[in-house]
This record gives structure tokens, sequence and C-alpha cells, in this order.
């Protein structure tokens, strides 16, 4: 968690992000989603198998084998859960799907880094309307800074992205506060660092909130659930290694920089 827990502020604040960024998931044309899915049926029949039955499923099986981790809290006890958390949510490639704010704040993210890696620190600052935060306190930093994720949507999936973000920027700054000045060498390798991390806490804060809300007052109490998550997020912060053939997305045009990390996205539920 570092030093410091964020917020995103109120939303009355004014928009730090450059237009171009505020549309980066664009609604795509049928016949280009037809397609994608076309060919990732071809290279992926037995997901597609997998999420054409998961919509038959309820989340009474979840429920059960969430139980049966909490009572032992084993990797193969972890996997089965997330194998029918998976399922019902509709795989894969459902989940990805459905992660609007998710790879939202992953693009976000990840310009805001390269943008780092290239101008900067202070004019990356400057670009985004963030403005001096030398004379701010910890806290007071990482909110200003996160500020850039303030359009992140207010649904639970949307909650999930703000929670992943505000980590990220949290673990950002607390890497650095001791030599403020190395931030200004951030190359794309540590770039998708801070992306994986930024995934595994969305996966981690996402189904933390879908179990809560599956569970309470059915199987287990809102205590019953927190009290395990610290073994969910290690489990989740274990598992999700992500290998990145494309780190500088600054190269990429936006159709295929949304394409790339909803595969990283599906990458990461696969591996839960």
């Amino acid at each position: 968690m570092g030093t410091s827990k964020a917020n995103l502020g109120p939303k009355g604040t004014p928009n730090p992000i450059p237009d171009w960024v505020s549309d980066s998931i664009p609604p795509i044309p049928a016949s280009d989603s037809e397609s994608d899915e076309q060919e990732d049926s071809d290279n992926d029949n037995g997901d597609e198998k997998e999420e054409e039955h998961s919509s038959n499923m309820n989340w009474s099986d979840v429920r059960r084998s969430f139980t049966a981790f909490t009572k032992k809290t084993s990797k193969s006890n972890f996997k089965k859960f997330t194998e029918k958390y998976r399922k019902a949510s509709g795989g894969k490639k459902g989940l990805a799907k459905s992660a609007h704010s998710g790879k939202k704040g992953a693009i976000i993210l990840v310009d805001f880094l390269d943008n780092v890696s290239k101008l900067g620190f202070e004019d990356t600052l400057e670009k985004y309307n963030i403005g001096d935060i030398s004379l701010l306190n910890a806290e007071g930093s990482i909110n200003k800074i996160a500020e850039i994720f303030i359009e992140l949507d207010g649904t639970d999936e949307g909650s999930a992205a703000s929670y992943a973000a505000v980590e990220t920027i949290n673990k950002l700054y607390n890497d650095y506060t001791n030599n403020p000045d190395e931030i200004n060498t951030l190359d794309t390798s540590k770039i998708s660092e801070y992306l994986e991390f930024y995934i595994s806490k969305y996966v981690f804060e996402r189904i933390s909130i879908e179990i809560t809300s599956a569970l309470e007052e059915k199987d287990l109490s809102s205590s019953d659930v927190k009290g395990i998550e610290t073994q969910i997020e290690y489990f989740i912060e274990a598992e999700v290694n992500l290998k990145f053939s494309e780190s500088n997305f600054s190269k990429i045009n936006l159709k295929e920089k949304n394409k790339i990390i909803n595969k990283i996205f599906e990458d990461a539920y696969s591996l839960i």
C-alpha cells in the first residue's frame, strides 16, 4: 500500500486528461468486432467453448468454491475458485470485454508514464495540467497525480479501475520518493512493470467487489469476505506475470493499442 492512501478527489475538478486520451476506448464497429472475434475463435477454440456454456452457470458454484478456499487457502483451492469465477463471468474474453474502465485506465497510465520517460516528470505534470506538487505532502501529491484518472466511471468495475490507478500512482510515488530525479530515467521495461501492477490490482479489486456482492447475507458476512482478501491478493499478484511483446505504446496507433490492452487483460484473467 505504501506510506499513503490516496483517492481520486471530487468529481468537479477540471479535467486534466488530454482530449485524445478521454476517448481512448471508442466503440468498435460491429464488423470489426466480429472479425476480431472470429480470429480469436480460430486461435482459441477451447476458451470459446468455455464461454459458450458460462451463461448457463450461476454464482452458487462460485460461492461454494470460495467457501472452500476460505477454509483452506491453498493454491489449488484458489485455482478452483477463480476457475468458477471466470466461467460464471463469461470467461477471460467476457471479463476483458467488460473491463471498460480497467482498459481505459491502463491506456491513461501507459501514456502518462510514456510521457514521463520522454519529457521528464515535471514537464509531464505540466502537460497534464497537474502543476507543481513539490509543496504537497505525500497524500496530496498522489491525489493530484491521480486526477488524470478522474473520468473513470462510478460503476463497480470503474471503482476497481480507480482503486488500481490510485494504488499504482501510490507505488510510483513511493518508489521514487527518496531519489526523485531517477523517475526521469523511466524506461519501457519499468512501464511494463507498473502496467502489470495496475492490472493485478484491478483484477483483485474487481473480484473482491463482485464476491462481496454475491456472498453478503448468503454464505458469508462482509467481514468474513474481507478477512480472506489478503490471501486472494497474494495469489493474484503471484499468478499475474505478464509478457509484453509491445512495450512502447507510443508507436502504436489507437486501434492497435486497444486490441493489445484487451489481449493483456485476457492474458491476465487466463493466469488466475
